[in-house]
């Protein structure tokens, strides 16, 4: 690559730069054929550049300072200015996007395992139950109500500054309890199937062996862990949930303080539905990646 054509590239980076700027502060003072060259213009330099025509590149240099020249001449641009207005926008848009549709979440505790363990990192869909007005517990709209079965993060009703990820186990209206550690809804066992022994992260916990089990919320299997021995909160209820409230309960059901011991989960509280995993990280390797369960989808 010549030494001129180097000179040029770096000229007409420059120009386009510089033009981006100069057009957002002129174009309304300009009429449309000079809006027409303009952008025309603009558009011959980033073709000419990626075809690397050194002469045909020159020529359209030359045009445009013309251009620039009768146009643009008047125009003070402060470019520092101007990027720190592009950066406002772009953290504007970005806060808007983690308000009203989608928001990261961090697994810290061991309540969710086997679907979720410490490190998952998640998206959030905020928009599915309706729009939070942010800092608050309140909401600017609802949309759908949550259904048995959804995973979902929502503001912790004792602290609501902390957030709190479990399985919606009943809605309003729901008469739930336990019976030596089956879940019973509206005095129907909600079905399980034992698979086998649980040999995956357990996060510590009174537990020295698991039972992996399949449960069935509302005919949506989803996996569960119980103690091989002794249960918490092998009895339990029963309560029924109010109106404008869920229950929510850990898959780690011997692991999990939920609504068992701190009551129901006010809809407004509720942040969102956890769709799939985008960073799954172990703290017990130095966070490096749990290769098998990138994007996994959250049953």
């Amino acid at each position: 690559m010549s030494a001129e054509w180097k000179e040029l590239k770096k000229r007409a980076k420059d120009e386009l730069e510089e033009g981006r700027f100069l057009w957002r502060k002129a174009r309304r003072s300009l009429n449309a054929e000079q809006r027409a060259e303009a952008q025309s213009l603009f558009a011959e330099l980033k073709a000419l550049l990626k075809q690397k025509d050194g002469r045909g590149l020159a020529a359209a240099l030359e045009k445009y300072a013309v251009f620039k020249e009768s146009h643009f001449s008047q125009v003070r641009v402060n470019k520092s200015w101007e990027n720190l207005k592009d950066l406002f926008w772009i953290i504007l848009v970005v806060f808007f996007i983690r308000w009203i549709f989608i928001e990261p979440f961090r697994i810290p505790s061991g309540s969710m395992i086997p679907t979720l363990l410490v490190g998952d990192q998640l998206m959030v869909n905020k928009l599915i139950y309706g729009a939070q007005i942010p800092l608050t517990t309140k909401k600017l709209f609802n949309l759908k109500k949550p259904r048995r079965g959804d995973v979902i993060v929502f503001k912790f009703p004792p602290h609501p500054r902390e957030d709190y990820v479990k399985r919606v186990a009943g809605v309003a209206g729901d008469e739930l309890m336990v019976r030596d550690g089956v879940l019973l809804v509206n005095g129907q066992e909600v079905p399980r199937d034992y698979v086998e022994p649980y040999i995956g992260p357990t996060d510590g916990g009174f537990c020295e062996s698991y039972d992996l089990y399949i449960e069935k919320l509302d005919h949506t299997g989803h996996q569960m862990l119980l103690c091989h021995r002794s249960h918490q909160g092998d009895n339990f209820g029963p309560v029924k949930v109010p109106e404008g409230m869920v229950f929510g309960m850990g898959d780690n059901r011997d692991n999990s303080a939920d609504s068992r011991y701190w009551g129901f989960i006010p809809l407004n509280n509720i942040k969102g539905k956890a769709m799939f995993i985008h960073l799954p990280l172990d703290p017990s390797r130095h966070y490096l990646p749990r290769w098998n369960r990138f994007f996994k989808l959250i049953r």
